[in-house]
């Protein structure tokens, strides 16, 4: 009797949600922690993973928002801490029955800086641009482990006549107290400093403002005005106007007012732009119209030229090693194709979901047709394969997708309840899409993908997705994804996000 008691309060303990954890190090409340710190806490015997709160005040979450660290018991901040800031960290450790529940916030203070900050760059304006508006702020992208930045800024290389050695605090923008001058180049170097001293030797940058006008008509110089037998994949190049801050690009075919390629488009503030491929033996018009925050250049008149014949593309290639569609490929194989005639190079893209490239992701791969992965493929993959022949600018064009599985056993898509779609509406029905481990199989890690490759988002089993990359939501549409197991098999598919 006594040992069926026992087994039942066995049951329920595997049943219920972890206990919390406590930090080690740092330990709450300690002060002078090194800013490259690495925090770490104790095992809990019931928890299969843990997710990670640190902010710089009480509750807070600016610098990690439950962030899952699997089933460590230690993390290292992607960026160096920030000198003399105390730090609030909470942990909570989880299993397939749910999060530990009331667990304190903890807290630690850095210590003063063992190295000086390194260096900034200027993000606004952008160094080197011009018809930059006189009464512009200045923006820089901030140092985690500086303390406070010191500006100067001149009207000449190494002359701080409008601002001089001005400790600005730790703030990332600054609105100087009076207007730039027009029309002038504008010096100014940013020095992050902390306890231990200011970044030495940091570069001096520039830009130029505009004058109290619009800008002026430029003057295209390549291709010539009335040229001929222009290439289909020509560039446009033209004169800067000193008092623009971008440009903007029409082109027209076969007359002034005919088919629009590019309509009032804005190409940047740079002064070459490559548009669309021409089509060949075709008359085109072409007008740049510089603007800047007063307005636009008016009447600016287009040139003509006319394109010669299109260049044709290569051919595209097929796999010679592994063959399209064989199986039981080894981990540790290379793939080979087979040589395309007149070409410079190939364009390589692997992935473990039909136009994925999350292995390999527009790899120029030069004129070699093979290739040797860096680390082992992954086992029981289907992994699909783009190999892209050029020739110059050229791309092969409407090149399939070849594909093969590699050794291991593979999650049958039966075997493990995926919900096709999710509706995140906040209707609360089907809000998040959500995948769970069955008694027959434990789920370890799920990543989402665009239909480009490009990962949205890694959960763990029980964890949701509201279809949100960055804090915005995702448009309706197919979504990849790629499930994991502590076996080592592994389930691509698709689900759709209906909105």
């Amino acid at each position: 009797m006594i040992g069926v008691f026992l087994g039942f309060v066995c049951d329920l303990s595997a049943q219920a949600p972890p206990d919390c954890t406590m930090l080690t190090s740092p330990s709450n409340g300690e002060t002078g922690i090194s800013v490259n710190t690495q925090l770490q806490w104790q095992a809990v015997a019931n928890a299969t993973r843990y997710f990670l709160f640190i902010g710089t005040s009480p509750g807070g979450t600016d610098i990690l928002d439950r962030e899952p660290v699997g089933n460590n018991l230690s993390y290292t901040p992607a960026t160096s801490l920030i000198p003399s800031t105390t730090y609030f960290v909470t942990i909570i450790p989880n299993n397939n029955i749910g999060d530990a529940q009331n667990c304190i916030e903890e807290s630690f203070t850095t210590g003063l800086a063992s190295s000086v900050p390194g260096c900034i760059t200027l993000s606004s304006p952008a160094i080197g641009s011009y018809g930059v508006p006189p009464d512009t702020n200045i923006s820089w992208t901030g140092r985690p482990e500086a303390t406070g930045y010191i500006l100067n800024i001149g009207t000449s290389a190494g002359l701080n006549d409008i601002l001089s050695n001005e400790d600005v605090g730790n703030i990332t923008t600054y609105d100087p107290p009076a207007d730039l001058p027009p029309a002038q180049r504008i010096y100014i170097t940013i020095i992050p400093y902390n306890s231990a001293n200011e970044s030495p030797s940091c570069a001096e940058v520039t830009f130029r403002t505009r004058g109290n006008n619009p800008p002026i008509c430029t003057e295209i110089i390549d291709p010539v005005d009335e040229g001929e037998f222009v290439s289909v994949t020509s560039n446009i190049t033209w004169i800067r106007e000193f008092n623009a801050s971008g440009y903007r690009m029409t082109i027209e075919k076969s007359a002034i007012g005919g088919v629009k390629i590019l309509d009032n488009f804005d190409v940047g503030a740079g002064t070459n732009f490559k548009p669309p491929d021409f089509e060949g033996n075709t008359l085109y018009f072409v007008t740049i119209t510089p603007y800047n925050d007063l307005g636009a250049a008016q009447n600016c008149q287009p040139i003509s030229f006319t394109t010669g014949a299109a260049p044709v593309p290569p051919d595209c290639t097929n796999l010679v090693s592994p063959k399209n569609g064989s199986d039981n490929i080894d981990l540790n194989s290379d793939i080979e194709w087979a040589s395309a005639s007149n070409v410079l190079g190939y364009i390589l893209y692997v992935g473990t979901f039909p136009g994925g490239a999350d292995i390999v992701d527009n790899l120029d791969v030069g004129n070699t047709t093979n290739y040797g992965f860096d680390q082992p493929l992954p086992e029981a993959s289907t992994i699909y394969v783009r190999v892209i022949p050029y020739r110059f600018n050229l791309l092969a064009e409407n090149c399939r997708e070849e594909s093969f599985t590699t050794t291991g056993f593979q999650t049958a898509p039966e075997e493990l309840p995926v919900p096709k779609f999710f509706t995140p509406n906040n209707d609360g029905f089907n809000d998040q899409w959500i995948v769970t481990s069955t008694p027959e199989i434990e789920v370890s890690t799920i990543h989402i993908f665009n239909r480009y490759g490009q990962l949205l988002k890694q959960l763990f089993p029980d964890q949701g997705w509201d279809g949100s990359f960055n804090g915005k939501p995702m448009a309706s549409d197919s979504y990849w994804y790629r499930i994991e197991t502590t076996e080592g098999s592994a389930l691509v598919g698709f689900f759709m996000l209906k909105r």
